[in-house]
């Protein structure tokens, strides 16, 4: 969490580095020199608006990642897919929504679970 929580305030710089891009390239001034003391390339306002739309989307990913991270935290998936969950709901909305049965299961589940790869696509609990 700590490293995500980084890396998102690293991207918060960035975006803050290329708005003041942004503007300086509206007055029509050379960027400034970058955090590292490198000079920067000097682009045009819709390529920097580009980039700034490409790092707000990174950011909001990023976010979105670390709630997911947070809410899945106490959950341990596997168990509840092996001990709680009926194997032919699992295999028949595989079937549905065409998803291999491969990426659910493992071998020794699947070795475990044979008996369910027979039900129809439209099984109902």
């Amino acid at each position: 969490m700590m490293r995500l929580n980084e890396k998102i305030e690293e991207l918060k710089g960035v975006l803050e580095e290329l708005e003041t891009d942004l503007a300086r390239a509206k007055k029509g001034k050379p960027p400034l020199k970058g955090s590292d003391g490198k000079i920067k390339r000097n682009m045009n306002p819709e390529a920097l608006q580009k980039k700034i739309d490409q790092t707000h989307a990174k950011i909001e990913k990023m976010e979105r990642d670390k709630e997911t991270k947070e809410d899945l935290k106490t959950v341990a998936l596997g168990t509840s897919k092996i001990n709680y969950l009926d194997p032919r709901i699992t295999v028949a909305w595989c079937k549905r929504n065409e998803v291999p049965i491969e990426k659910i299961f493992n071998k020794s589940l699947l070795a475990k679970f044979g008996w369910s790869m027979d039900v129809e696509p439209k099984f109902r609990f």
